[in-house]
């Protein structure tokens, strides 16, 4: 069958690295469920594509770093199946600018990101009929250094708001919340307190900016769950 193709979606599949046969998945896949009159929206293909990333992420740690433990390897996957690490790697490919969405909501949360990325991979799955050969050398060739340098340069360490959420989502199946509770100093020495709270455990954080404070918060509540 020949390839189908749009023009709206060329250089998002060069940036992918794949060509889609029906691109009709690559437009569901990037189909928010508020956009009106849509009878397909990504959620499905995300609810395929979170299991993929799951295991893609697994094989590359298994394959590349077998002399880690599995605790550590558990630190490192929970930071690289992650609402914050999938974001970015969305936000780089532009998916932002192609996913159809009601215009009320056009500010792009962190959360649907990290979905378009996982559905991203569920389109690719299904179009390509289940080839997870040919899927896992993709994202290896496409990623695999990125991950490599997540591992050996240690950074899942430093996101302890990563390591809360995944915590919370194991315990409770619940995420944290974090709300700004104090700003002080002048403008170029602000200092902002965040308050992160989950259930009865709450800590507050301080930090040069808001992604700062609430990593301190986050660190806080980790802590005193593990401790718990």
């Amino acid at each position: 069958m020949p390839a189908l193709f749009s023009e709206n979606y060329r250089e998002l599949q060069e940036k992918i690295g794949y060509c889609f046969k029906n691109v009709k998945y690559l437009e569901t896949a990037l189909t928010h469920r508020s956009y009106k009159n849509s009878g397909e929206n990504y959620e499905l293909l995300e609810f395929l594509g979170d299991s993929i990333v799951n295991f893609l992420v697994v094989c590359f740690l298994v394959e590349n770093f077998p002399n880690y433990k599995e605790g550590t390897l558990a630190s490192i996957k929970a930071y690289l199946v992650s609402e914050e690490f999938l974001s970015s790697i969305s936000e780089e490919l532009g998916m932002q600018n192609y996913v159809r969405i009601s215009g009320k909501r056009r500010f792009i949360s962190s959360s649907v990101l990290a979905d378009l990325f996982e559905a991203l991979l569920g389109a690719i799955y299904m179009d390509s009929g289940g080839d997870m050969n040919g899927l896992k050398q993709l994202f290896f060739k496409k990623y695999g250094d990125r991950l490599r340098e997540v591992v050996e340069k240690e950074l899942y360490k430093k996101d302890y708001k990563t390591l809360l959420q995944e915590l919370t989502q194991s315990k409770w199946k619940e995420r944290p919340i974090y709300r700004v509770v104090g700003v002080s100093g002048k403008e170029h020495e602000r200092v902002f307190e965040v308050e992160c709270c989950i259930r009865e455990y709450r800590a507050i954080g301080r930090g040069r900016n808001k992604k700062e404070a609430q990593q301190e918060a986050a660190k806080k509540v980790y802590e005193m769950l593990q401790n718990a």
